[in-house]
């Protein structure tokens, strides 16, 4: 009787868990103010992919991180993969993507790229806290971040928002430069300073 109560338990918990999350990627595009500018934040869309291609050119260079083929896999992936897209004036100037693990009630952001002409605007500080909340919406109890080990934006970003690193993976891009992982524990919530909004 006992085994079977746990397994109800254990089923009707995860259910919930399933809804929390399919509510949270149902989002809805709206203009969002961002130190004083209006921009469009929206979910992105396999229309998008050229977009977010030349975004990730554009704010990597050379140390791109991802191909072609693996933004347009993520795109076609609904069920644990979403992107958030800033546009502003009709540009697309920045986006996040996340990955969520379902059976670690985990979330983990693969890619921020902001257009090097709108960094220092409060942009990837934005979409990062949004990606936070939208997390704890789903009632998932972490998220991870990573990053190249020369990233040091990034890494100044997340720190101040109080993710930990807690991993260095050696020879983790192509080009055998080293990642980092940083991670952020949702069950205490972090009061995020103003002044940080300018990154």
């Amino acid at each position: 009787m006992l085994n079977k109560f746990k397994e109800w338990y254990r089923k009707n918990i995860n259910d919930k868990q399933a809804n929390r999350i399919d509510e949270a990627l149902d989002f809805k595009n709206r203009i969002v103010e961002i130190c004083g500018m209006k921009y469009f934040l929206g979910k992105g869309s396999m229309t998008d992919l050229p977009d977010l291609i030349k975004v990730d050119r554009a704010a990597y260079g050379k140390k791109v991180k991802w191909s072609p083929k693996r933004f347009q896999a993520g795109l076609k992936n609904r069920d644990n993969r979403f992107y958030l897209i800033l546009r502003h004036e009709d540009e697309l100037v920045g986006f996040i993507c996340i990955m969520i693990s379902r059976q670690q009630t985990c979330c983990h952001i693969e890619n921020l790229a902001i257009l090097p002409q709108f960094q220092k605007r409060g942009l990837g500080y934005f979409l990062t806290t949004t990606i936070i909340e939208r997390a704890r919406e789903m009632g998932l109890h972490c998220v991870i971040f990573t990053c190249r080990k020369s990233n040091e934006k990034s890494q100044s970003l997340v720190q101040d928002l109080g993710f930990v690193k807690v991993d260095e993976k050696p020879d983790y891009f192509d080009d055998g430069e080293a990642a980092v992982d940083y991670r952020l524990h949702l069950d205490k919530r972090n009061y995020l300073a103003a002044n940080n909004f300018g990154r």
